[in-house]
């Protein structure tokens, strides 16, 4: 798996001096098909065996191991004042 972290994103991590997991949660409603969206949160995951870690430039990221394929994690900083997070996308590689 190959990480990409923009300027802002890796910038306003080191701000917050904590690592970030990325999992993948499934939405499921009744009359429509079920949904899947990764979802990022800043810390270690309570559940460390089912996570890989990650090391860039110095940042920790914490992956699920189900993620781990031949893909591209896109990690950018989104949102405004108090309510930026990190959103994460994959991108299939060549």
């Amino acid at each position: 798996m190959h990480i990409e972290l923009d300027a802002n994103a890796k910038e306003w991590i080191q701000s917050k001096g904590k690592p970030v997991s990325v999992k993948m949660i499934q939405v499921n409603v009744c009359c429509a098909p079920s949904v899947q969206e990764l979802m990022t949160t800043m810390g270690k995951p309570k559940d460390m065996h089912n996570y890989k870690e990650f090391t860039i430039d110095s940042l920790s990221i914490f992956v699920e191991k189900h993620l781990l394929r031949n893909e591209k994690l896109i990690m950018k900083l989104s949102g405004i004042g108090i309510f930026k997070t990190i959103s994460a996308s994959l991108v299939r590689l060549g």
